[in-house]
């Protein structure tokens, strides 16, 4: 069974190191998607990236203590996207949002 409708795709990018009041920065946007009723998000670890200041960032042994990019993507409606974005400007001090509208099809099967 699969059904189908018009969403939003919202990406944050952030540093891995950010803070948002003495928490990693991803996990208190994640908290806060969750308190606001959002269906889900995922967060995905950068290997290798540069933002606006052109500074590369990259897992390699020798940059052990390199702070890699941090990339939050969500789906959800575009009302509820559209709602969370004056909050999420209040908590990121530095990074990204892309949103995208989507089709998106959600699938079960029965049983």
């Amino acid at each position: 069974m699969s059904t189908t409708q018009t969403a939003m795709l919202m990406r944050i990018f952030v540093d891995e190191n950010a803070r948002y009041q003495r928490a990693p920065l991803f996990i208190a946007i994640i908290e806060e998607l969750q308190r606001n009723g959002f269906g889900g998000a995922t967060v995905l670890k950068g290997i290798e990236g540069f933002g606006a200041h052109g500074h590369i960032h990259a897992a390699r042994a020798v940059e052990i203590q390199q702070s890699l990019p941090v990339l939050i993507e969500v789906t959800e409606t575009e009302e509820k996207v559209r709602s969370i974005i004056p909050k999420l400007r209040d908590m990121i001090h530095k990074g990204l949002i892309t949103l995208e509208r989507i089709e998106m099809r959600l699938l079960r099967r029965p049983g």
